[in-house]
């Protein structure tokens, strides 16, 4: 038989707000990276531990316990806490182009002031993906996409390359039975190695070659302090497979390094064939995608704009008050937040924070109109009436005043 090579990922998933609020899930991961860094501190053997592809996490952690963030930062710049590349996993369809790109700027800062990133496209569970993904990625130097909802059928593989509309391509991996795949493994060898071989009954058809993805951990899971020397008695049990505890980026290396002419797909992936996507959630609670659109308007089309027009003109540029009302408002866009699927209390403090956004965003924008108008030449004329034109292309219209 030819040996598999299967990579264990330990990770969790990380919901900031759904069927809790955001302070009780902070509650809970507050508990669960003090049992991380105690893990990696005391038990060597114990490797990695992936913070979901987001660093708003670090955020929430640090504001309770500002005293860890130097173990943090030292386990991440060692590579045994993995962050990033996304500043929070968002939801692609409901939210604008630009959010998206702000996003990974964000997400990137963050893992610069931390000292490394991971540098894989990791979109666990968005309710389908955008056609342009792989073009937005590729402009963040991130070659691989990693994901589980929305792909058809038609995809006979765990691994392809997927193809935005401009030609710019990614790496795919495929998680086709979503991202719990090796949660909560039983200290029980026999029971591990049962679950392991159901597992590869299913992933080996499906894999280009010897590579294979296990996910251990699943939504708010902790980390499996026992993980080495379970998988140390998997190993002397099971002969289709050697599990490795291991990284995305090892991962999506050795997949590279093994397989060739993979297929190529060129589309968004929106089908419900494999995995739910949750469709009623692009209507649910409308009041929240109209904020959200109001408000990446007013920062993108408004404030960003005109306030660079009056740092043409000599102002200071306001980039920290800038990026404070994008947070704000990235922070309301992920998958269980705009998609309007959790609790009431959830999208009550969704609108503080739209609110936050927008006294932000509009006080910035009357600064920079106000001064653009004191700054126009009325010499000649008995009135004058300003008029901005926040759109990139030239208009003519009539305007009531």
């Amino acid at each position: 038989m030819d040996k598999k090579r299967m990579h264990v990922i330990s990770h969790t998933h990380w919901d900031r707000e759904w069927y809790l609020t955001f302070e009780q899930f902070r509650m809970k991961l507050v508990k669960l990276i003090d049992n991380l860094l105690s893990i990696l501190e005391q038990n060597p053997n114990y490797k990695y531990f992936m913070l979901d592809g987001q660093t708003i996490v670090m955020e929430d952690y640090l504001e309770i316990r500002p005293e860890k963030e130097r173990s943090l930062r030292d386990y991440i710049r060692q590579g045994r806490i993995l962050i990033g590349p996304w500043y929070i996993l968002p939801d692609e369809f409901l939210v604008s182009s630009e959010s998206i790109i702000r996003n990974l700027l964000l997400g990137d800062r963050m893992c610069q002031r931390f000292g490394a990133k991971m540098r894989e496209g990791y979109l666990p569970d968005s309710f389908g993906h955008i056609a342009q993904m792989p073009q937005i990625l590729r402009g963040f130097e991130i070659q691989s996409a990693l994901f589980w909802r929305g792909v058809s059928k038609e995809v006979k593989t765990t691994e392809f390359i997927w193809e935005a509309p401009d030609g710019s391509d990614v790496l795919a991996i495929h998680m086709p039975f979503g991202y719990c795949t090796g949660g909560s493994l039983p200290g029980n060898a026999e029971e591990s190695v049962r679950r392991i071989r159901n597992l590869l009954d299913k992933l080996v058809p499906l894999a280009t070659g010897k590579i294979l993805l296990l996910m251990n951990g699943c939504d708010h899971l902790e980390p499996q302090s026992d993980l080495p020397s379970i998988l140390e008695k998997i190993n002397t049990r099971l002969t289709e497979a050697c599990l490795i505890h291991s990284t995305l980026p090892r991962l999506v290396r050795e997949i590279r390094e093994q397989s060739s002419n993979l297929p190529r797909f060129r589309e968004e992936w929106r089908s419900g064939e494999r995995a739910g996507l949750l469709g009623g959630t692009l209507s649910t609670r409308i009041y929240l995608k109209q904020a959200n659109h109001r408000l990446e308007n007013l920062l993108e089309k408004w404030v960003e704009p005109f306030s660079s027009f009056t740092w043409l003109l000599g102002e200071s540029y306001p980039a920290a008050l800038i990026w404070q009302a994008w947070k704000y408002l990235l922070a309301n866009q992920p998958h269980d937040s705009i998609c309007g699927c959790s609790l009431d209390e959830v999208h009550e403090e969704m609108m503080t924070r739209f609110a936050k956004a927008g006294q932000i965003g509009e006080e910035l924008c009357a600064e920079a109109l106000v001064f653009l108008a004191e700054k126009t030449d009325t010499r000649g004329g008995n009135m004058a009436v300003t008029v901005f034109n926040p759109l990139a292309n030239r208009r003519t219209e009539v305007v009531n005043v």
